[in-house]
């Protein structure tokens, strides 16, 4: 998933400053290149070793990677599926509101 998400940061950056634009190797000086934004949401994405965390973290890089992709997408001058980001997102949040240690801490 994270492959996925430097990705949309690379096209990203490249939608915003060019295709020649320098997005370097594997997220390498990832700060230097990408949005603030994103590079400032990025440290959301990943997770301590808890299943809360995780779960925070999943939707924190699903929020991340769909911004980015909007943006990407309306300055590619592409139409964005959001109904398709809408179902998936409502997907993942039936499956968390269904995790075992949901009922625990209500």
């Amino acid at each position: 998933m994270k492959d996925l998400l430097l990705r949309m940061l690379e096209w990203h950056a490249r939608a915003t400053h060019g295709w020649d634009y320098e997005t370097w190797y594997t997220g390498r000086f990832v700060d230097r290149w990408a949005d603030p934004r994103a590079a400032a949401a990025l440290r959301e994405t990943f997770a301590r070793y808890d299943e809360e965390d995780v779960w925070r973290a999943l939707f924190s890089t699903m929020e991340l990677f769909g911004w980015l992709a909007r943006e990407t997408a309306e300055r590619m001058n592409f139409t964005y599926p959001a109904a398709a980001e809408e179902r998936v997102t409502e997907w993942v949040q039936a499956r968390f509101l269904k995790r075992p240690t949901a009922h625990r801490q209500a």
